[in-house]
């Protein structure tokens, strides 16, 4: 079995679109949790908008990507909420 190596980061996001991931053609899994207390929007691979693409609810919605669930995209994941700095916790494996 290959090794995943893990990073840990942390995104803010306002209300403009924002970068949360950026285009990686090495990702191999990717987990966002919503460490907020607000609805945050999420776009793969375009600037996010609000109410469109994966909603993550307020104190720990999540999105996960990966080969096993079939749905790992290696482009940018981009994010947005309607108001004031609200925080994403991120790990991303290559």
């Amino acid at each position: 079995m290959a090794t995943v190596t893990l990073a840990h980061t942390a995104a803010s996001m306002g209300d403009a679109t924002g970068a949360v991931l950026a285009e990686n053609q090495n990702r191999k899994y990717a987990l966002i949790i919503n460490d907020s207390d607000a609805v945050v929007y999420l776009k793969v691979g375009a600037a996010a908008v609000l109410n469109q693409g994966i909603r993550l609810t307020a104190s720990g919605g999540s999105f996960a990507m990966s080969s096993q669930t079939g749905n790992l995209d290696k482009r940018a994941v981009n994010g947005i909420t309607a108001s004031g700095t609200k925080v994403l916790v991120v790990t991303e494996g290559t």
